[in-house]
């Protein structure tokens, strides 16, 4: 009877004296099975070390990966590098490893390198002597940087996934590589690269192109890369032929040119970018850091002065300059290719005709046969102050067309925002960029569109101010347009047959829409976003990027598809361990008791395929939720007290069965259930008979 009470977990008093027993035999159970198991284990660990004392010690991270290599016929042979450690190694030794076809590569004190297949090392570790240990070397990585688009923009996925751009050969076409080697020897760039000066002056100068290479390695880090140092535009053309010839498919250039055309897509920078084009190039471009420096407008002279009016009545623009920090300005008009609307440039120090003087001009003559619609200054202020920009025209009969000005330095004071694009970033057969910061916002400086001629422009945008080997923040579309050039060799390496046109296409309509809902001239169709499981919803839009899961499916509504969510209905047990356990992994409550299948398991202890798992009548969730009661141990005859039941059965439970019999108490829901002592559905004498019998009076 006791060992009954005993299994139903419930203690009773009167009968201390069986308890005592039970429990010293219950202890003593106990204790035999505790050493007998030790007894097991110690032979075991004996027998282990005995065996292993017979030959070298070894890593069990060096045996798993022995045996992993070994189980496949396709790595057996990979040779593997092992570290021997010991005080040295005697002849019979260096006999065993040259029989095996193993030398020693490198010995720094009691450390030797060796390199063996796994096949032949397994053999061998079981006849090297007791005194070597062997095992793999340290685990370690390179200290490179990675760009923070890579995560933000799908590359990590795309990787994930087997697409490194391997097979793909990228150029980068920029102003200097200064620091390229450092950035190999940090795995920043590859080991092995093309690299190509074609101004003369060696690949160095600047590091703005090591920082942009940088970038699209770390998208597409199995990619193939050529890089050219260019000054000019023959120079431009000339890197394009030989990357061409090369096989090169993408070209990022995170350069801006100004004055070569109108930014309207025409121009000789267009008809280099056409010729990538033409041999199945995508031309990747950025848009420019232009946006506020900045100006066009039909030329307007209201009073007759032959001086353009940037605002009305203001025959001016400004700029503020820093003492001996230069500034270039670049003005043209929409005249090409040869023009005989004749427009001057001119920079004074202070406001013309009020003290002002001329510090600097440009003043080519596009009179009598033509010339180019282009003027351009560069100029070093001497002091720190507001100057003034001036545009001119040569006679009363000169016509009124678009012009635009650049700075390449500070920001304009009267500005135009849009159109602010640069080539060749305006270009046909061009893919330009603009830039967001890290939180998606259009970043102020990235230059818009649309072009001159109306086309939208960009057609993307992507991630800047990221981190490279050489700065801790790398800002600008500079930065933005490697990024796209990594995605479309991520794209190629999935698919080698993409044409240019289908590329531009997947760039376009798998970029993830910020700033401004819809296109925009800022941001175009959106940030860069890839689809790395080509189910048709991007990075940012799939609750499952590894997985293909058209459907979207998310029962338990977490946020990760059902596709790749290892726990489908957030019960907070594994779809595995579902299994295993027979509970059900799209239900998180199983037996529909009200508890989890999770907090069944490892909250409460119940039992998640069983609606009460004590067998008291009450459910597991009644108990916990609303008895407050133990749903392991049975509440059947637990009476007293009232409404703060004590797990204890003695008389006073069994007064209270009589007077809820006799009907001088009101039976509560929780008492109309635990009081059935004979399970009978039926709360009657007999239920109190039991009880008695239970209790032993």
């Amino acid at each position: 009877m006791c060992l009954a009470v005993l299994s139903l977990g419930i203690c009773i008093r009167n009968n201390k004296k069986k308890l005592m027993i039970i429990d010293l035999f219950v202890r003593l159970i106990l204790s035999a099975v505790v050493i007998s198991s030790f007894m097991f284990f110690g032979i075991s660990v004996a027998e282990s070390n005995n065996s292993a004392s017979q030959h070298a010690s070894h890593t069990e991270r060096l045996y798993r990966h022995l045996n992993h290599l070994n189980s496949s016929g396709v790595t057996r042979n990979d040779p593997v590098t092992i570290i021997l450690e010991a005080d040295g190694i005697d002849a019979t030794t260096t006999q065993l490893l040259k029989s095996t076809g193993t030398k020693v590569r490198h010995h720094f004190g009691k450390r030797h390198e060796i390199q063996l297949s796994a096949a032949k090392f397994l053999s061998l570790l079981n006849r090297l002597p007791k005194s070597i240990h062997a095992r793999l070397p340290f685990p370690h990585e390179a200290v490179a940087v990675t760009s923070q688009g890579v995560s933000i923009m799908g590359a990590a996925d795309m990787q994930t996934l087997g697409s490194v751009g391997v097979g793909v050969k990228i150029g980068i076409i920029d102003l200097g590589f200064a620091g390229y080697t450092s950035a190999q020897a940090s795995g920043d760039l590859p080991a092995t690269l093309n690299i190509t000066d074609y101004t003369g002056s060696g690949t160095g100068g600047l590091n703005h192109g090591t920082q942009v290479a940088e970038i699209a390695y770390d998208m597409a880090p199995g990619a193939e890369f050529y890089l050219a140092k260019i000054g000019t535009t023959t120079q431009l053309q000339q890197a394009v032929n030989d990357m061409a010839a090369a096989g090169v498919k993408v070209i990022n250039h995170s350069v801006a040119w100004f004055g070569a055309a109108f930014y309207d897509g025409t121009g000789q920078l267009c008809d280099i970018t056409n010729s990538a084009e033409s041999n199945g190039i995508q031309w990747v471009n950025a848009m420019g850091n232009s946006r506020y420096k900045h100006y066009m407008g039909v030329f307007a002279d209201s009073d007759s002065n032959l001086e353009h009016e940037f605002v009305t009545g203001q025959n001016y623009n400004t700029i503020s300059l820093t003492s001996g920090s230069q500034v270039t300005l670049i003005m043209n008009w929409d005249d090409y290719p040869v023009s005989r609307v004749n427009y001057n440039l001119y920079l004074y120090d202070d406001v013309p005709g009020a003290g002002g003087v001329l510090v600097s001009s440009s003043t080519n003559s596009q009179s009598g046969g033509g010339g180019s619609p282009y003027e351009s200054l560069t100029y070093t202020p001497v002091k720190t102050a507001a100057h003034y920009i001036v545009v001119r025209k040569t006679s009363s009969n000169t016509a009124n067309i678009n012009l635009s000005i650049f700075s390449i330095g500070p920001n304009l004071g009267v500005k135009t925002t849009a159109s602010s694009i640069t080539q060749p970033a305006d270009c046909n057969s061009v893919l330009s960029v603009g830039a967001t910061n890290l939180t998606d916002g259009a970043e102020y400086f990235s230059s818009e569109g649309p072009t001159t001629d109306g086309r939208s422009k960009p057609e993307v945008s992507a991630t800047n101010r990221v981190t490279t080997s050489l700065s801790s923040v790398f800002a600008g579309t500079s930065a933005a347009s490697p990024h796209v050039a990594g995605a479309a060799a991520l794209l190629l390496s999935q698919n080698p047959s993409l044409t240019t046109t289908q590329l531009r296409s997947l760039l376009i309509n798998d970029s993830y829409d910020v700033s401004l809902t819809g296109y925009d001239y800022r941001t175009g169709y959106g940030r860069i976003s890839l689809d790395a499981d080509i189910d048709t919803y991007n990075h940012d839009d799939d609750n499952c990027v590894l997985v293909s899961n058209i459907n979207q499916l998310d029962l338990d509504v977490d946020g990760q598809g059902d596709a790749c969510d290892a726990d489908i209905d957030g019960d907070g047990l594994t779809n595995v361990n579902e299994s295993i356990r027979g509970t059900d992994p799209l239900n998180a409550d199983t037996d529909i008791d009200g508890v989890t299948d999770g907090d069944e398991v490892m909250v409460y202890f119940t039992n998640p395929l069983l609606f009460d798992t004590d067998v008291d009548g009450l459910s597991d969730g009644e108990e916990l939720f609303t008895y407050y009661t133990d749903p392991i141990l049975s509440n059947i005859g637990d009476l007293a007290p009232r409404n703060a039941t004590d797990n204890i059965l003695n008389t006073s439970d069994l007064l209270i069965l009589f007077r809820l019999i006799s009907q001088l108490e009101t039976a509560t829901a929780y008492e109309l259930v635990v009081a059935d002592i004979n399970l009978d559905g039926v709360i009657d004498v007999r239920d109190a008979l039991q009880f008695r019998r239970d209790l032993g009076l």
